[in-house]
């Protein structure tokens, strides 16, 4: 039972770890905007996906990505505040800034039951 439960603790550093990877980068291909940066995005988002964009609006999968552009303003920095892992579930809280403006966001990743890649399912944000 002991050792079942380290694998578990291990499996879970390691989760916390790529997401926290997973959403700075985010971020970064985000800025970079080009046809890289493009396919990258869309190989992390799920089949679906909702975002709220900070006006309000929600896009799905693909209005997001043709709203991908390269960035003219400063470089996004993601500060990550949490990282909640429930199974196959994971809810990443992070805090975006670009410039002087601000925005929380709440991102929802699931993956499959083979511990398959995180992919991107959920994502709404609001200015601070």
């Amino acid at each position: 039972m002991a050792q079942f439960e380290a694998e578990e603790v291990f499996q879970m550093q390691d989760d916390r770890k790529l997401l926290e990877e997973l959403n700075h980068r985010i971020g970064e291909m985000e800025d970079q905007g080009d046809r890289d940066a493009w396919h990258w995005l869309d190989s992390i988002l799920a089949p679906q996906l909702a975002f709220r964009r900070a006006n309000g609006s929600v896009d799905n999968r693909c209005e997001f990505l043709t709203q991908v552009k390269p960035s003219t303003s400063e470089p996004r920095k993601t500060e990550i505040v949490s990282i909640d892992l429930h199974g196959n579930r994971a809810i990443v809280t992070c805090v975006v800034k670009m410039g002087d403006k601000r925005y929380h966001n709440l991102r929802l990743f699931v993956r499959s039951q083979d511990q398959g890649p995180w992919k991107l399912l959920g994502w709404a944000n609001e200015p601070l």
